[in-house]
């Protein structure tokens, strides 16, 4: 009565044939008398969606979360039909929009987790193995697919645990909100919300975080090639929180991610051929990452190289980006070809490290230094070769950066110029200098197109992530 005949004084237009008023069915005859005292005519019901939740009786509460379960596993049927031609952009539907549709609800309305039991069990027998050609999934396996990918897995959450925790996360997000409204002692502060919502916000993550990371402990304490593998994996999905889009360049096919996906997890990828191409040995995975007469390993080395001389030419303009710099100074050469000419000793003399005709993969100018020439070369590893089996990852990269960096930084200091090794291993995970190398790049982006450093950042590991992996 009050909104009606107040609101529309603050544009507020209330119409009572909209609205409902949630009542036991033995109550509703007193209510209508008062209502019609007022001259209101307005609905009523056991219970109504509101906001995204639900609020009413048991009974119609349960009969709503059926219904809308329903909806969401018809849904997840639809994108496992899409993901077993189209894994990437089913993958990245489910995550960044279907499962927040439920975790909304999850948090609104309370105690939901036993009624997405039937939700649950068509993301595990229907969408997991059409996206990663699977016939069948065990618990173990479910539940490291639920990590996020900063933790091995691929935030693909299971709906009937997630219940309990956001909720109890959105409660305390709102908790000054809700004290504000049923008590007239707290009047609401912005900042005081925003706070609280900011705190419970880092508090859920880092409890998630933590609950998957003692889950990865015990799987490495069992299993201690698990616990290295699920390591790496922590650290190269980065091309796995990204959209796919033609137009930034993201998109990669549907053997392409789920090849990468299946080795993410140790397994073998489908319709791989019983011999190389290359040489006519037998192939296995650790064959075709290292076998030089297919072209594979060239292949994947020229377009990492052609990624980073693309985005160089794009953040400084390609007329500063040189391909395959020389890395020693053609004086050397000059000095040598003239001394073998005379046959001089000064010949077996030289220096070797300013004879030798080797290349960089990249040369940018104004990269690190205004007015100097920045060398780039690019190596990717496989760090589960027979020769690093056993070995940290972050060991293995560092060796592989010494090595170039002992190789050719001092030539190329001697000419003025910088020398920086862009080390990846094969599941696109940078080495030291490679990620320095990514940040001022990202830089050089972000003013050229004035967009924010974090941005550019992401932008950049995720393009030099998805060159290496396809």
């Amino acid at each position: 009565d009050f909104l009606v005949k107040n609101g529309p004084k603050y544009g507020y237009f209330a119409d009572p044939s909209k609205s409902y008023y949630i009542c036991k069915e033995e109550d509703e005859e007193v209510a209508r008398a008062e209502f019609v005292k007022l001259g209101l005519e307005i609905n009523y019901s056991r219970g109504e969606r509101y906001l995204g939740g639900f609020i009413g009786s048991g009974a119609s509460k349960e009969q709503w979360l059926g219904d809308m379960v329903a909806k969401w596993v018809a849904a997840v049927e639809a994108l496992a039909a899409v993901a077993v031609k189209h894994p990437q952009t089913a993958y990245a539907g489910f995550t960044f929009c279907l499962q927040n549709e439920w975790q909304y609800l999850q948090r609104v309305v309370a105690d939901t987790g036993p009624f997405f039991e039937p939700l649950e069990r068509a993301i595990r027998s229907k969408f997991i193995p059409a996206l990663l050609g699977l016939t069948e999934i065990d618990g173990k396996f479910r539940e490291l697919l639920t990590h996020s990918v900063t933790k091995g897995g691929l935030a693909l959450r299971n709906p009937v645990d997630t219940a309990a925790y956001v909720h109890v996360a959105s409660k305390e997000a709102t908790l000054h909100l809700t004290q504000s409204l049923i008590d007239d002692s707290v009047d609401f502060d912005i900042r005081t919300h925003l706070a609280a919502a900011r705190a419970a916000g880092q508090a859920a993550r880092s409890g998630r975080l933590g609950r998957e990371q003692r889950h990865l402990d015990a799987r490495a304490k069992d299993v201690p090639a698990d616990g290295r593998r699920d390591k790496r994996n922590s650290a190269s999905g980065v091309w796995l929180t990204v959209v796919p889009s033609r137009l930034n360049g993201t998109g990669i096919s549907a053997e392409e991610w789920r090849d990468n996906v299946r080795l993410r997890y140790n397994l073998q990828p489908i319709d791989m051929p019983d011999r190389c191409d290359g040489c006519n040995c037998q192939l296995t995975v650790e064959h075709a990452l290292s076998c030089k007469k297919g072209g594979l390993v060239h292949i994947r080395h020229d377009d990492v190289a052609d990624e980073w001389r693309y985005l160089c030419g794009t953040a400084l303009s390609f007329g500063r980006v040189e391909r395959e710099p020389r890395i020693y100074s053609s004086v050397g050469r000059l000095v040598r070809e003239a001394g073998e000419a005379a046959e001089t000793p000064a010949a077996g003399e030289r220096d070797e490290m300013q004879t030798t005709g080797e290349r960089g993969d990249a040369g940018v100018h104004g990269f690190w230094q205004r007015q100097r020439m920045a060398i780039f070369d690019v190596r990717i590893t496989d760090t589960d070769a027979r020769s690093a089996r056993g070995r940290d990852y972050t060991k293995i990269l560092a060796a592989h950066e010494k090595e170039k960096k002992d190789k050719y930084l001092d030539p190329c200091h001697q000419m003025r110029k910088d020398f920086t090794p862009l080390v990846y291993t094969v599941d696109g995970i940078a080495g030291r200098e490679a990620r320095n190398a990514e940040r001022r790049l990202a830089a050089h982006l972000g003013m050229k197109w004035k967009k924010g450093y974090s941005e550019m950042v992401h932008y950049v590991r995720v393009r030099m992530a998805l060159a290496v992996v396809r």
